[in-house]
């Protein structure tokens, strides 16, 4: 054989080696909160997030310090990050997407920035300013009130809804420090029997607004709180709460079934009426929850537009492991609801969100 025939040989053994040892990908780093994630998925997507395919076409997982090494052909990718964290009565996802998707992967392996991500429905409405908090403590019957959660407003007028937009634990001795910025805020604060953040309270689980609402702080204040004492909520409460508003039974209503993929009934899930389009913050009607056969009514005070959607809790931003869906008959998700009338919605179908 010919010197330049080795040659060739050589070069192109050399070739199939590094595309078979994995020379070409993406390395980097994944953080939340500005310190290093561990035990987090780097997914690699062939499509944009609008047309993905149900499964990635590879995954890397994060060591300790948050780094990735992901071995990949040459070619373009869209990278998302994600890791489901539980434990402590709080479940949270936390995602991001690489800002500079796609991914470009040529010869050797291309070192993106690093990557933060976010918890996914809680970003924090309510920003810090880094100068600005106030502490206090909590109480049950004269005692601290260890691990109840404390949940800052931005409007007074529902206290108990999804609108809040910081939300911290206290500690053993019922001490808390909400780090905020100047402005007008409302507190209120739950400990459920099961330690979850989110949910329907039940007869039993702790509850109470701060006396001294709205608390209104300027830059630079750091206010200390009188001590807050919780009660536990009663029956009759919880009867008082239910009917207040949400559901009051009327002669018009939306009504269907909710079921999975594969089409079976769900139970436990709420489903929400809103007026808005946009369809957040606090619903105008909510239904009770389904029972075995996955059928619901939403009671509505008159006829008009309603934007429908269901999670299997309410208030608080969505949680992994939760149930969600929308009704889709419009894109939009709307229906028109004649007054003293029924209107059915169908089958309307909850996923399990990640």
């Amino acid at each position: 054989m010919s010197v330049f025939r080795r040659l060739c040989l050589m070069i192109l053994l050399l070739s199939l080696q590094a595309c078979t040892s994995g020379e070409n990908g993406v390395e980097g780093q994944l953080l939340f909160e500005q310190q290093p994630l561990g035990q987090a998925r780097v997914e690699f997507y062939l499509k944009r997030s609008t047309e993905r395919s149900s499964a990635p076409f590879s995954v890397a997982t994060t060591a300790a310090d948050g780094t990735f090494r992901a071995a990949l052909p040459a070619g373009k990718y869209y990278l998302v990050a994600k890791k489901k964290e539980q434990g402590g009565g709080v479940n949270r996802m936390l995602m991001a997407e690489y800002p500079q998707n796609p991914l470009v992967v040529k010869k050797g392996y291309a070192a993106i920035t690093p990557l933060t991500l976010k918890e996914v429905g809680f970003e924090g409405a309510i920003r810090a300013d880094g100068q600005t908090a106030a502490s206090g403590q909590l109480l049950l019957t004269g005692k601290p009130l260890a691990e109840a959660f404390i949940y800052v407003y931005s409007r007074g007028d529902a206290l108990t809804g999804p609108a809040y937009g910081q939300v911290v634990r206290a500690d053993e001795q019922g001490r808390f420090t909400l780090q905020l910025s100047a402005g007008t805020f409302w507190l209120a604060a739950r400990k459920r029997n099961d330690g979850s953040r989110v949910g329907d309270p039940v007869v039993g689980d702790l509850k109470g607004e701060y006396a001294g609402n709205p608390l209104v702080l300027k830059t630079g204040e750091q206010r200390k709180l009188a001590q807050w004492s919780l009660e536990p909520l009663s029956e009759g409460a919880k009867q008082r709460r239910l009917v207040d508003g949400k559901f009051t039974r009327t002669s018009t209503w939306l009504a269907g079934r909710v079921v999975d993929e594969d089409g079976g009934p769900v139970a436990g899930i709420y489903l929400f009426a809103y007026r808005d389009n946009r369809m957040i913050g606090k619903p105008n009607f909510i239904s009770a929850q389904t029972g075995a056969d996955g059928k619901f009514k939403i009671y509505l005070e008159n006829g008009g537009e309603f934007f429908v959607g269901a999670r299997s809790t309410y208030g608080g931003p969505l949680e992994p492991g939760e149930w969600v869906g929308t009704y889709d008959e419009r894109p939009d998700h709307g229906v028109e609801a004649a007054r003293n009338e029924a209107t059915d919605l169908g089958d309307i179908v909850v996923r399990e969100v990640w």
